[in-house]
């Protein structure tokens, strides 16, 4: 059997199909229908007997492929089939599988993603859930450490009014080491009396210059009502100002302007403002800038004079200004040089602190 014919017969038209015509050709074999007697005599047919031929179309005629695969080339292939001659459209198994890797990744990614944005927003609700507890816990922390401080200092207070000696007095004061000669030799002046406190009347939290951590109290006493300055360390530790609290001053202010001691050199709270009273050594105002100086609970005024060229006059004359050019609170260092003819001058060394109360220790140097 030719193969070639087999396979070109499904591409050709419907209209060519086998035709069955009348031959004249006495060559050919005469096919007889089945139900008739075949012989081989000719004569025995019937004379109105006529001889048919199947007829079948010229191989020339018929519609092949461009390349016609021999039966030898067709047998060497081990894995071919009739199948894979008519799939002549089919897409290389190739491109598909990547056409599904593409998919499987897009997939991926996009499952990928869901996780972490779910993760991620469990991640900041815990978050924001701790943050809030945290913010809660830090409220209620800062509230229980306001309590006790508050009553810490009620305490301190308390003890510190009741106190009958410097050692123990001592226990309740802020810079203990250098304020405890000041006090022996305050008290051994004046007697310690000790009070009883009634009540606290108000306490309100003071920022003095860039520091927190002062309260201002007032007290209802059983002998009057009085003020007190604490520093408060940490809740449970609380120090009085002890020399804002007697006014501390390294000399009585009357003693100072009117004995005048030759060599004298103290550090005094006062108030100070700008003057324009120069005499003797400090009758140059190109030199010296005057100040008129005066003290809590004093009439007594004395005039200092600070170098123009010095530290002490552009620190003074700052805190004038931004005191609106008013008296200003602070502590000076005043010097009354020997041999001085003015009666009512002195010589204003240096600014010891820019205010009555001392922020740390170090900030005043022995005289």
């Amino acid at each position: 059997m030719d193969f070639s014919a087999f396979l070109g017969l499904p591409m050709q038209k419907n209209n060519d199909q086998p035709k069955l015509r009348i031959v004249d050709e006495s060559s050919e074999r005469v096919i007889l229908p089945l139900d008739r007697q075949l012989t081989d005599d000719p004569g025995k047919l019937g004379g109105d007997e006529k001889a048919v031929k199947l007829e079948v179309k010229a191989r020339s005629e018929l519609k092949f492929r461009t390349y016609e695969t021999k039966l030898e080339e067709w047998v060497e292939q081990e894995n071919a089939t009739l199948e894979d001659g008519w799939n002549t459209n089919r897409v290389p198994t190739r491109r598909y599988k990547r056409i599904w890797i593409a998919i499987g990744l897009i997939l991926f990614l996009g499952i990928s993603w869901l996780v972490f944005d779910f993760f991620q927003l469990n991640e900041t609700e815990l978050a924001a859930q701790e943050d809030t507890q945290s913010s809660q816990e830090r409220k209620d922390q800062a509230g229980r450490e306001a309590l006790q401080t508050i009553a810490t200092i009620k305490d301190v207070v308390r003890k510190f009014y009741r106190s009958s000696s410097v050692d123990e007095m001592s226990k309740y004061v802020r810079h203990a080491e250098r304020v405890r000669p000041l006090m022996e030799d305050y008290y051994s002046k004046k007697a310690m009396k000790t009070s009883e406190v009634i009540s606290m009347v108000d306490l309100n939290p003071l920022t003095i210059g860039s520091r927190g951590g002062f309260w201002s109290t007032i007290t209802k006493l059983d002998s009057g009502v009085n003020t007190l300055v604490v520093e408060v360390n940490s809740p449970s530790d609380v120090k009085v100002d002890w020399e804002t609290h007697v006014f501390s001053q390294p000399m009585e202010w009357e003693r100072f302007i009117k004995d005048r001691p030759d060599g004298f050199r103290g550090d005094f709270r006062v108030y100070v403002e700008r003057d324009n009273f120069y005499n003797y050594e400090f009758a140059d105002s190109d030199k010296y800038q005057a100040y008129k100086i005066t003290t809590l609970n004093s009439y007594e005024v004395i005039y200092g004079y600070a170098p123009r060229d010095g530290k002490a006059f552009r620190e003074i004359d700052q805190l004038i200004t931004q005191n609106q050019n008013q008296k200003s609170p602070v502590m000076l260092r005043l010097y009354l040089q020997e041999g001085l003819k003015s009666k009512s001058g002195v010589l204003i060394e240096s600014i010891v602190a820019p205010r009555w109360l001392l922020l740390d220790s170090p900030e005043v140097e022995k005289p």
